[in-house]
């Protein structure tokens, strides 16, 4: 894996809609081709089931290996069946809202498989229910989910100091999916279009579960990875998310040229570079962005060694935001004490792994 946009951009011809099959077919086919490669980057960016889904759907399956086929056809087994859990207790949690008179919306992935915005439910790979909930209510909605068997998870002290955009998550044995209920989509960037305000006002039904409108699912989509995500920061992209953003665009035609923010612009630019489905509609022009980018790409010891440097800045950048709260806080500085075999252990795997 000497050269990852080469691999970057066969996942993305796998799982474009603009691709020709036909020479997608010749290049899978070539007895070199690296299907390691392929599944190891496909396997972090979390859309092994989608590439699967999507040679089924362009009937080039028999390009893959036996063992590889085989593997592949069962992770996306798992995660339709996990899907389709998922799905019901979207449809439960939705009830017993509507029944409280909960103002709520399902956020990211659940809301995209509620509006049936993949040819296949097994595409997307789905970690937690994000539930949206109005302010004034989240503590009621909160209080309603553990009255229903649903559990808070154990939080870290810095939970208790620092603000967050959900309340501490829940689980249950009841159900496969942990849930969040969140205040807000970000803790600090402010994005007027995407405000509680604005998401609850303009939400729409589809199969009787509130979701975001069309414009909100996709700018979400975007600045979930780009923010809450680190992408901007790291000059990188998510396969994942730009899947669901050509899944959304593919069905709603939405002018990708109004976006004039710098953070949007980074992301089409970056995802124009391997996708033309997102290529076609940006009209954005290459810039150092791109080049840099591709550079890092080209060189992976300098890939490896510049993310490193900038998960390092932001670590301390971090640390340095929380100093004035240790110096004057003292229930702060009593929780950190207490908690202080963890912490010293996550910033040693911190230096480890920068």
């Amino acid at each position: 894996m000497d050269n990852l946009a080469i691999t970057y951009k066969h996942i993305a011809d796998i799982l474009s809609f603009e691709t020709i099959d036909t020479e997608l077919e010749k290049t899978l086919s070539h007895s070199k081709f690296n299907w390691d490669a392929i599944v190891v980057e496909g396997s972090k960016h979390l859309v092994l089931p989608a590439l699967y889904c999507r040679l089924k759907t362009k009937q080039l399956l028999h390009v893959l290996p036996n063992e590889l086929n085989t593997y592949l056809e069962e992770i996306t087994t798992i995660n339709r069946n996990r899907n389709t859990s998922i799905l019901t207790q979207i449809h439960l949690l939705s009830k017993l809202f509507n029944q409280h008179n909960i103002n709520h919306l399902f956020l990211k992935g659940t809301a995209l498989l509620v509006a049936d915005y993949y040819d296949d439910i097994a595409e997307r790979m789905i970690g937690d229910i994000d539930i949206l909930v109005d302010l004034s209510q989240i503590e009621s909605a909160y209080k309603l989910l553990k009255s229903n068997a649903y559990i808070p998870i154990k939080q870290t002290f810095g939970h208790t100091f620092f603000e967050h955009k959900h309340l501490p998550r829940l689980k249950t044995k009841q159900h496969i999916c942990a849930v969040e209920l969140h205040r807000k989509l970000f803790v600090s960037y402010k994005d007027k279009n995407l405000t509680n305000e604005n998401l609850l006002a303009c939400k729409q039904k589809k199969n009787n579960i509130s979701i975001p409108s069309k414009e909100h699912l996709l700018n979400h989509n975007i600045l979930n990875y780009q923010i809450n995500d680190h992408g901007h920061l790291y000059n990188s992209i998510s396969f994942k998310s730009i899947y669901d953003t050509i899944s959304l665009l593919r069905k709603h035609t939405m002018p990708i040229k109004a976006y004039k923010s710098r953070v949007f612009k980074k992301y089409f630019r970056l995802a124009g570079l391997f996708f033309e489905d997102i290529e076609k509609v940006s009209g954005l022009k290459q810039n150092f962005t791109i080049y840099f980018y591709t550079f890092k790409l080209k060189h992976i010891k300098f890939y490896k060694f510049w993310n490193r440097l900038l998960k390092l800045i932001h670590f301390f950048t971090i640390l340095l935001k929380r100093i004035p709260q240790f110096l004057t806080n003292k229930a702060y500085r009593n929780a950190l004490f207490a908690d202080r075999k963890r912490v010293f252990k996550y910033f040693i795997s911190v230096l480890n792994n920068s």
